[in-house]
């Protein structure tokens, strides 16, 4: 048993008590079906709160009759959702937890043309458009905002109507009522404008009008940005954020305040990558409000807080009543009932992949890069996995996560699993990728599928090279090939499909960014003074290369064929921690350019267009980061026989980690 005992006691505001102060923060989600919570949705939110937590929290959901941008969400206005939430509700109250439920509203965020049968005008406080949406919009008259008023207050009785506990107003991450608070994106000169008192009316006007129909006795909170991070304090500041506070806190109209960072302009504030800042970061601002609010109303805390180690620390240190933590119960739904039981070394951690919102940016279903179960609770959840009807002989061929993942299912099945590694430590790219700068938190990954192979009884074979013959006279009856890839170094790309290879590949000073990554790691002046790194992934290990090298005083050039280098970086928010680094260091970048040829130290250039080219002289080091080819030579070995073979992971198909897990997990349960 844990020695955690703030966590533990029980907390009520308004009328809400939590069993402990553990809670899922409220994050959006795009898998709601006609508007209404999915069952995909529901078994998500009970699957947490079987973890564990005092109360979950379901976020971004639409309180408006135009749904815009949010229309794959729930709609809490739409009275349809209401028996689906309802039946939410009661999933989460079998586990004795609570659930709240978010009220938004996207503002200047929304996208005119979502939806086909209702195009119409964005709306916002003044006509100044999203940095992030760039749509140009009209400013809400005194009718508009009486609508919304009335529109959240509607959505707050079908949430008391469908049993939720508690609904939470959503004024931060840059959605509308924050809008209204922030100078960035108010400049109405009416009585929702210039002071603070006048840029806080619509969330009073929201909280009156919300009591006006759900009563005292119904329990309301807010969720609010204490600091934008604008360049130049032009937003939302901790100062601007406790006068705010105040006014609220005075009302007596909200139970709750939940406070969090950041909008849609500086979301990689709000949900910290795995190069952002430290663990719970917001504990000075939590301090601030805790002492503003005086015992009026409770306060919720979030921000990069992965554990309940640091739950415990952030409550000792008075910086909350209770802290809200979403990406961590993403990774693992049981992270509180583990850790209470002293059973933390049992918990998948989170990494800070940022999987998650990259899915909700593009509007795609919610993953998880280390949970293969997420959003799959109903086939892969707890209590999902079946013993073997007959134990078996398993081999796995990788020590990469695909492979630990298949050993660790497998063996969890009954079967005797043993695992062979070729190299002395495991993770296969992963082991590359975390000796990368800012991205040693891939350890962990590794660490806790290799954890959880030891706990299966799984055994792990380092430095051994598997054969198809050794592998027939061990007597297995099943293989799994989980071997990786090899990064290719012939420059070929899908967007020149007539030429095969790029003139000069085959030159030494040619390499691919996996054995160029592991050379800079050694000794980074080993690709000498000028290096050029091409690059068609848009994920970090190019830029990762990149920084080790110009940190090594190496002159570095990043190419690349699409509009933008380093897209996957931008989707999952790394992008503004990492590029100004690398800008810092000097390392130069160029989109929009295809590698023609080399020939010697000479790299000639061609536009994406064909019209334009620009020679690079004295390149010591050419760097290709665009396919991958399968090692499946071992699958293919036992490709005619009677052994049961399969391949997963790399050596299928070369993804990201996030496809080899989810391989390894349904290899694991196939067995």
């Amino acid at each position: 048993m844990s020695a955690y005992t703030l966590v533990r006691e029980p907390l009520t505001f308004g009328a809400t008590t939590i069993k402990n102060r553990i809670l899922v923060a409220p994050h959006g989600q795009t898998s709601a079906v006609d508007n209404a919570p999915s069952d995909r949705q529901v078994a998500y939110y009970e699957e947490r709160a079987k973890g564990g937590v005092g109360m979950v929290g379901v976020g971004g959901t639409v309180a408006t009759l135009r749904k815009g941008l949010l229309q794959r969400r729930i709609s809490a206005r739409d009275v349809r959702a209401i028996p689906m939430l309802a039946r939410l509700a009661d999933a989460v109250h079998a586990h004795d937890c609570r659930v709240v439920v978010q009220l938004g509203s996207a503002g200047v965020m929304d996208r005119a043309r979502v939806d086909i049968d209702d195009w119409h005008a964005v709306q916002g406080p003044s006509r100044v458009p999203s940095a992030f949406a760039n749509e140009l919009p009209v400013a809400l008259e005194l009718t508009d905002i009486r609508a919304l008023v009335a529109d959240m207050a509607a959505s707050a009785a079908n949430l008391q109507a469908a049993g939720i506990d508690a609904a939470e107003v959503h004024g931060a991450h840059g959605y509308l009522p924050m809008q209204f608070l922030s100078p960035a994106t108010n400049r109405r000169t009416d009585a929702y404008g210039g002071s603070v008192a006048n840029r806080t009316r619509l969330l009073v006007e929201i909280g009156e009008a919300i009591r006006a129909r759900v009563g005292t006795g119904y329990t309301v909170g807010v969720r609010l940005s204490y600091d934008e991070f604008l360049p130049g304090g032009a937003g939302v500041t901790p100062e601007l954020m406790d006068e705010v506070l105040g006014i609220l806190a005075d009302t007596g109209l909200y139970d709750f305040f939940d406070i969090s960072c950041g909008g849609y302009q500086t979301f990689h504030r709000a949900v910290m990558p795995m190069s952002g800042g430290p663990d719970a970061f917001l504990l000075e601002h939590g301090k601030r409000a805790k002492a503003i609010v005086a015992g009026r109303a409770a306060v919720f805390l979030v921000g990069r807080i992965r554990n309940i180690a640091t739950a415990e620390r952030v409550l000792r240190e008075g910086g909350a009543d209770a802290v809200a933590i979403a990406r961590a119960h993403m990774a693992d739904p049981f992270l509180v009932q583990k850790s209470l039981a002293g059973r933390e070394d049992e918990v998948t951690r989170c990494v800070g992949a940022n999987q998650c919102i990259q899915e909700v940016l593009a509007d795609r279903p919610i993953t998880c890069a280390v949970n293969p179960a997420m959003q799959r609770e109903r086939k892969l959840g707890a209590g999902t996995l079946r013993q073997a009807p007959q134990a078996r002989r398993v081999a796995v061929v990788g020590g990469g996560p695909g492979g630990l993942r298949a050993a660790a299912t497998a063996a969890a099945r009954g079967h005797a699993v043993t695992l062979f590694e070729r190299a002395d430590v495991l993770g296969g790219h992963l082991d590359l990728l975390r000796r990368l700068p800012t991205r040693a938190d891939w350890g962990m990954a590794v660490e806790d599928l290799a954890g959880a192979c030891g706990r299966a009884g799984v055994d792990l074979r380092l430095g051994t090279e598997a054969s198809a013959d050794g592998l027939r006279a061990g007597g297995y009856e099943a293989v799994v090939v989980a071997a990786g890839s090899t990064w290719d170094r012939d420059g070929f790309t899908p967007a020149l499909p007539g030429r095969e290879r790029m003139p000069g590949c085959d030159q030494d000073n040619v390499l691919d960014v996996g054995t160029a990554a592991r050379r800079a790691l050694g000794d980074p002046s080993s690709l000498g003074g000028r290096v050029v790194i091409v690059d068609e992934t848009g994920t970090y290990l190019p830029l990762g290369l990149a920084e080790v090298l110009a940190a090594a005083g190496v002159a570095v050039e990043v190419v690349t064929r699409h509009p933008a280098v380093g897209q996957e970086v931008r989707e999952t928010m790394e992008a503004p921690w990492t590029f100004p680094r690398l800008e810092a260091a000097g390392v130069r970048f160029s989109p929009g350019l295809f590698a023609e040829q080399i020939d010697g130290d000479r790299l000639d250039l061609l536009s994406v267009w064909g019209t334009a080219r620009r020679c690079v002289e004295g390149v010591s080091t050419l760097v290709l980061c665009m396919l991958r080819t399968p090692d499946d030579a071992l699958w293919r070995a036992f490709a005619d026989g009677p052994l049961e073979v399969v391949r997963i992971g790399d050596a299928l198909a070369p993804r990201a980690a996030a496809d080899a897990i989810h391989d390894g997990e349904l290899a694991g349960r196939a067995l």
